[in-house]
């Protein structure tokens, strides 16, 4: 009998399939932003080939771009209901859950997306805005470019170029800013600011130069004032349901391609795009003089005081941002 159930064994292992593999867990990462942004090709694509890669066959992560699975006003919810994985939005669609994000709206507080990416990281992982993130786990953070004041009819060179003049803006503190430089906001959406300027409906926009190059603003415009005039917060994040659910293998290859390097890295892809599209008009773009940024810089100090006051912990948000760009800045300097 034992020599029978040993041949029987025997032959079931010989004859056995080979041992089925374990499925890798999807992760669907949902982007809002249009097929042929440089986000994806430069950064998202390569990031989920590298996890998935370093997941040893526990994760999948897949890219679905274009909205496909919700635009920038819903992805938030698409990701903490399971609809989507991990998303990419701009903080400010969020429906005022990161309301401390929007320090990197305000005016003249970082040079570059870099350091302001450096920046917004540092208030996350110092704990300052971490309460924010009741729901979510953020990967990445960093910024879309400055605005830059595009202008149908005259360069702008010093305030008295904005008195009355009619300026496009999409957010409320970009609006506050304008009234401040004393010209009057005209909210209108990036995609609608064409036919604004084309209409007369506004005399400038307010617009990032890569914004400025995807909407053709240059087309119904002459001058171009580059400023650091504040800029869109932007954030790539999993659910936190989700990233708890996963096993340790597929943790790591995450905590390993996220975080403060992959908020640099997007910071620099933004930088290198934002340069690009300014080479388009750089015959006619101006900077401001030194003493010139100084009086805007004067008369925009009450919207930055009134944000502090108004935000939560605005004023410690505001303190850690600067020392933190500060110090970002400092260090390339040397470099």
């Amino acid at each position: 009998m034992l020599r029978k159930a040993l041949s029987a064994a025997l032959a079931a292992a010989l004859f056995a399939g080979p041992a089925v593999a374990a499925e890798p867990i999807v992760l669907k990462l949902n982007s809002p932003a249009p097929p042929s942004s440089f986000l994806h090709p430069d950064g998202f694509t390569p990031w989920a080939a590298a996890v998935t890669e370093a997941s040893g066959g526990t994760l999948k992560v897949e890219t679905y771009f274009g909205g496909t699975l919700g635009n920038f006003g819903v992805t938030y919810d698409r990701v903490v209901d399971g609809v989507a994985d991990i998303g990419f939005i701009l903080t400010s669609f969020a429906g005022g859950k990161f309301k401390q994000e929007d320090v990197a709206a305000l005016p003249f507080e970082a040079k570059s997306s870099e350091a302001a990416s450096n920046g917004l990281w540092t208030l996350y992982a110092k704990g300052v805005t971490a309460r924010e993130y009741d729901a979510v786990r953020p990967l990445a953070l960093w910024t879309f470019p400055n605005s830059a004041l595009h202008s149908k009819s005259d360069p702008v060179k010093t305030l008295a170029d904005l008195k009355g003049r009619k300026i496009t803006t999409s957010n409320a503190i970009a609006a506050k800013m304008v009234v401040a430089l004393g010209a009057a906001p005209e909210t209108f959406r990036p995609d609608e600011t064409y036919q604004a300027l084309s209409r007369g409906l506004a005399d400038m926009a307010l617009m990032p130069f890569t914004g400025m190059a995807t909407f053709r603003i240059n087309e119904v415009t002459k001058y171009h004032l580059d400023a650091a005039l504040g800029s869109d917060a932007a954030l790539l994040f999993i659910s936190k349901k989700r990233y708890d659910s996963l096993p340790p293998q597929a943790k790591a290859a995450i905590d390993k391609y996220s975080y403060l390097p992959l908020s640099q890295k997007l910071g620099r892809l933004t930088d290198e795009e934002w340069a690009r599209k300014r080479d388009l008009v750089k015959a006619t773009t101006t900077t401001l003089t030194p003493q010139e940024e100084a009086r805007w810089k004067k008369a925009v100090e009450p919207v930055t005081n009134e944000w502090a006051k108004s935000t939560p912990d605005g004023a410690k948000v505001l303190q850690t941002f600067r020392a933190a760009v500060a110090a970002y800045e400092k260090g390339q300097a040397k470099k």
